[in-house]
């Protein structure tokens, strides 16, 4: 295609973007008066006839809120199509929301499925059944931003897919962009969304392979799709994240996907929330790695052993306490008493009270009020105990949990869905006794229910080249970013890497900054040192699972940094030496654009001794 032709595309989408968004404030309009008008019908309504006017009203404000977002990003392809027995072509356009009045469909509607199609003679199942064949005739994919074309390319029947603009951009990720997303999606990718809802799913794939992505979409679609909003609605759906960072990470990608009021927690907070018990959380109890690991091993060990018979709320370390005991060395009974002095609970002890919990109620619920229907016909309200029932469950990083605790969240979940959806891979575990085998849990995913990601599209060439050299063995697909050289910085002091870091991104503009160590203790300075940076995030390797920065320095690297205790089994060395090659690929992958690798000694010298 020809400079003037190209530009010919150009200026007729960004004529026709300028329509549709005059066109959508025109209608924004009409449906704030709308809103505002029921909000004012609503309060002089009798009871019941406000539960109706209450659901307009939520209509409205959402219609509202999709209005204003497509404004900013109308739709993502074009599809010119000539229908069965029709010979004028029609141009149709498919977004995040429908705009009927300018031809925009939902991504979710089932003609959107030819958009992944190759020009040419295509066909799908409308909503009634029936099969309809249209021809493709041109195809045009965009990423526009704000209302401004950020990529375009076009294909037709005589012509392959060409890029006609694309402004330059940088790599950051401010904010969750749908049409950058599906403008990468594989025609597989979008059978994965569309999967039958019943039973279980996995997406397994490195990190920055897009899985988490890809997982969000699946569940935008069971919730929007017309025949399965009703089983699937906001509030019967929980997903469980690894920790409050990866919380806040949800809570704005969900919404963006119109998903609100789900509930997002870890294990733990809702462990906590169940039991109802006057404790806190901690990751790992012990005075350093060595006594951490051993601990957790013991009760590991334990875990394995008989079920808790009986549940008390007022007597819980009692009931560890004695579970435990067998298994205890005097060290650790004694350092168990010092856990149950401080009133904290890991998450082996959490699991264990969970399950105790569970055996004495019958399943895992609340107390709270609920109606039962008489034999004359009439509701009586009763309180008692009401178990869960999910009609979905999500679990990021799956493979970062106790079978226990799969087994615990599966026990919730609607018998009719029997809809969990598990992100992660079993390759890269990161702490100890976590699920290896699906039949641990007897779990069944069937081969078309299993996605398996393998290329890393987070990271730079350079990145993934360095991770390479490490020993680890990594897809790089062609034709992303090259990027930065990966620095390696030898200092002697916490300080001078301290200075190093707080220089280098003083004179440098990143949108994030990662910092991160394999030891808590170690970052203690670095907290202090960039406190009210919002733009610096400083965090364990532990903690950086399912997060990513512009820029990431990985610091305190010393030639012991992953030594193991010669005064541990041989059985958890084995364990820990895994987790540790897990952990650090984690804490390497976690970067976009740039990796600085910092301490006393180079991180590739370690690695290849």
């Amino acid at each position: 295609m020809k400079n003037s032709d190209k530009e010919v595309v150009i200026n007729k989408t960004k004529k026709h973007i300028k329509d549709v968004v005059f066109e959508l404030e025109k209608v924004a309009i009409e449906n704030q008066k709308a809103l505002k008008k029921s909000k004012k019908i609503y309060k002089t309504l009798s009871w019941g006839d406000k539960i109706v006017e209450d659901g307009l009203i939520k209509y409205g404000k959402k219609r509202v809120g999709e209005l204003q977002y497509l404004k900013g990003s109308p739709y993502f392809v074009r599809c010119d199509v000539i229908w069965e027995n029709e010979k004028e072509i029609k141009s149709i356009f498919f977004g995040k929301f429908g705009f009927g009045e300018k031809e925009i469909y939902s991504w979710i509607t089932p003609a959107s499925t030819i958009r992944y199609e190759n020009p040419g003679q295509v066909r799908y199942i409308r909503p009634d059944g029936n099969l309809q064949k249209a021809s493709l005739v041109r195809k045009d994919q965009y990423m526009i931003v704000g209302g401004e074309i950020k990529f375009l390319a076009t294909e037709d029947i005589d012509n392959p897919r060409e890029l006609v603009y694309q402004e330059y951009f940088s790599s950051r990720k401010t904010g969750f962009v749908l049409p950058e997303i599906v403008a990468q999606m594989e025609k597989a990718q979008d059978q994965v969304i569309r999967a039958h809802h019943i039973g279980p799913f996995l997406i397994s794939g490195p990190a920055g392979s897009g899985k988490t992505t890809l997982a969000l979409h699946r569940t935008a679609y069971l919730v929007q799709a017309p025949d399965l909003s009703s089983p699937y609605t906001n509030d019967s759906i929980v997903v469980f994240v690894q920790d409050n960072g990866t919380k806040e990470y949800f809570s704005h990608l969900l919404p963006e996907l119109g998903i609100e009021d789900v509930l997002i927690t870890t294990f733990s907070d809702w462990a906590f929330s169940i039991l109802d018990i006057d404790s806190t959380y901690v990751f790992r109890f012990g005075q350093n790695e060595s006594e951490k690991d051993l601990y957790e091993f013991v009760k590991l060990k334990a875990l394995n052993g008989a079920k808790i018979s009986g549940y008390r709320k007022n007597n819980i370390y009692n009931i560890l306490e004695n579970y435990y005991g067998k298994y205890f060395s005097q060290s650790q009974k004694e350092l168990f008493q010092e856990q149950k002095k401080l009133r904290l609970l890991d998450r082996i002890d959490l699991s264990l009270l969970l399950d105790a919990y569970a055996n004495a109620n019958g399943g895992i619920g609340t107390i709270k009020d609920y109606w039962i229907e008489l034999k004359n016909g009439s509701m009586r309200k009763k309180r008692g105990f009401v178990p869960f029932e999910y009609s979905l469950a999500v679990v990021d990083e799956f493979q970062n949990y106790l079978p226990l605790q799969l087994s615990l969240i599966k026990s919730c979940i609607s018998k009719k869905s029997q809809s969990i959806l598990y992100i992660g891979d079993m390759a890269q575990q990161v702490q100890l006794g976590t699920i290896s085998d699906w039949g641990a849990i007897g779990e069944k995913i069937e081969d078309q229910r299993e996605v398996i990601l393998h290329k890393v599209y987070r990271n730079t060439e350079n990145i993934l080249r360095y991770i390479e050299s490490l020993g680890y063995k990594i897809e790089i697909p062609e034709g992303i970013k090259k990027g930065c050289d990966v620095v390696e910085c030898i200092f002697h002091s916490i300080n001078d890497e301290i200075l190093h870091i707080g220089s280098y991104i003083s004179s440098n503009d990143f949108a994030s900054i990662g910092i991160l160590a394999k030891n808590e203790q170690y970052l203690h300075d670095f907290k202090k040192a960039f406190d009210g940076n919002k733009s610096v995030h400083v965090m364990t390797m532990y903690e950086s699972q399912g997060v990513e920065f512009d820029i990431v320095f990985i610091v305190g690297i010393s030639a012991d940094t992953f030594s193991l205790s010669v005064e541990i089994p041989v059985e958890l060395v084995i364990q820990k030496a895994k987790i540790n090659s897990d952990l650090l690929y984690v804490a390497l992958t976690r970067a976009i654009s740039q990796l600085q690798v910092l301490g006393k000694v180079k991180l590739v010298d370690i690695m290849q001794n």
